[in-house]
């Protein structure tokens, strides 16, 4: 098959990604996967802000919402990892026909799964009482939450556009068109509150997320139809085939399930934090949570990369530049949270002002709380990188068994413990996940080095070519 310029511009990306510097190569496609994940930080930072200084609602509501809304996205998160590792995996074989069916299923799957996703609307006021949500917080922001249903309708279409993006390492793209999404995010929700708009609620910013984000599926839509792009979607290609809907499967379960019980055990802890110690404790937990994620979604960003580059070299048969590649993110995962840990660290302080302006209550509560989780940014992600070295070689039930561990073992024990044994104040919940990230990345991270110590002896094939590393 003759290739186009442009097919022949993205293979040479391919190459790229197989031969090139792995200092290089790691960093040209973090960048700007790093930059999309900050878009949505900053998001809700921006939120947050507003929410405090305008007085259009409660933090604690967003927070709550929030993870009760991550959980139902666990869905079309674990379908794009899935797909996203099985597409790359051929793509970095160079089977541009099997890789391009796979994109298809993934893309005709995940179309399934957003459209499914809108139940969530009707049923909304039982399911959040199911998971003991406050009634206040119902009656607050029920509106709120309606329109982050229909946000995730659209961002289960482009996680899935994006994971194909990434499988050919074209993550420039995102990175222009997430300055696209940052632009109008920004702009709507400073227009709605310092506008010449009355009554403006919650409600309001989750219409300004889901406007922003409508701009990315149109454009991700764009680029996953042309005519140039070698994994092109198209109508008469959408396919359920049996054998690649069973591999995507057989990868996105084990995610799905131990991201959904992640966010489930979130959103316990946040019920049983509310009856124990209050709504601002919540609300001083999600402040802290967003404060580290400056950092922890570096990490993340590395992570995810790292385990397209991992499974591009696995189709390929590169298990010497498999390895590299979890050093490499290692020593820049130790560098970006090191520095972070200490900025932050030194910073908590002026940042809980200005979370919580002239409430030297949450502000001492935030500061308490975040003090703990400010220590575990290091071993969070080192985490991310040794899950990332597990996700690239289809190894996905290791990592929901990391996950649920990290939850059910570590941390709501602990939890638990702290408040009714040892009667603790609210920095219990702080201390808990401190305990809960320090132990299993440390766990993870021990466990992927001696996934690495016997790749040699357990997938021989992949040392065969001898390839040199640059």
């Amino acid at each position: 098959m003759e290739l186009s310029a442009k097919e022949q511009k993205q293979m040479k990306r391919r190459e790229y990604l197989l031969e090139g510097n792995l200092w290089k190569v790691v960093i040209s496609i973090a960048l700007p996967m790093v930059f999309y994940n900050l878009c949505n930080y900053l998001y809700g930072i921006y939120d947050m802000m507003l929410v405090q200084s305008a007085n259009i609602g409660d933090a604690a509501d967003i927070v709550v919402l929030d993870q009760i809304k991550n959980m139902i996205s666990t869905v079309g998160a674990a379908l794009a990892t899935g797909g996203g590792i099985t597409v790359a995996k051929r793509f970095g074989a160079g089977q541009l026909d099997k890789a391009k069916r796979c994109a298809n299923t993934l893309f005709t799957v995940a179309m399934i799964v957003a459209l499914i996703t809108l139940i969530f609307i009707p049923i909304g006021e039982p399911f959040l009482k199911l998971f003991k949500t406050d009634q206040s917080t119902i009656d607050n922001a029920i509106g709120y939450y309606n329109v982050q249903i229909l946000t995730l309708v659209v961002t289960t279409m482009n996680s899935a556009m994006i994971a194909l993006e990434k499988a050919k390492g074209n993550t420039v793209n995102l990175l222009c068109l997430n300055l696209g999404v940052i632009v109008i995010k920004i702009s709507l929700t400073s227009l709605f509150v310092y506008g010449p708009f009355e009554n403006v609620t919650t409600t309001w910013l989750a219409v300004a997320t889901l406007l922003a984000q409508m701009f990315l599926f149109f454009s991700g839509l764009f680029l996953c139809f042309r005519k140039s792009n070698i994994l092109r979607i198209s109508v008469r290609d959408f396919n359920f085939d049996a054998k690649i809907l069973s591999g995507i499967v057989k990868l996105a379960v084990p995610v799905f399930v131990g991201k959904f019980l992640f966010s489930f055990g979130k959103v316990y802890v946040n019920s049983i934090a509310t009856a124990h110690y209050g709504k601002m404790c919540v609300g001083a937990l999600g402040i802290s949570n967003t404060i580290a994620g400056l950092f922890t979604n570096l990490t993340n960003s590395l992570g995810d990369t790292g385990s397209t580059i991992v499974s591009q070299n696995y189709g390929n048969k590169s298990g010497e530049r498999v390895k590299k590649t979890f050093f490499v993110n290692i020593v820049y995962t130790i560098g970006i949270c090191v520095f972070g840990t200490i900025l932050l660290f030194c910073l908590k302080a002026p940042i809980a002002a200005f979370f919580a302006p002239g409430n030297a209550l949450y502000q001492e509560m935030i500061v308490n709380i975040f003090t703990w989780e400010c220590m575990d940014i290091l071993f969070l992600g080192l985490g991310h990188i040794a899950n990332s070295l597990f996700n690239g070689f289809g190894k996905t039930k290791t990592t929901m068994t990391f996950s649920m561990l990290r939850l059910f073992a570590y941390r709501i024990p602990v939890l638990l413990f702290l408040m009714y044994v040892v009667d603790m104040d609210y920095v219990a919940c702080g201390i808990a996940m401190f305990v809960s990230n320090f132990v299993s990345g440390m766990i993870e991270l021990i466990a992927a080095f001696i996934f690495s110590k016997k790749m040699k002896t357990k997938y021989p094939e992949l040392f065969e070519k001898g390839t040199e590393e640059r």
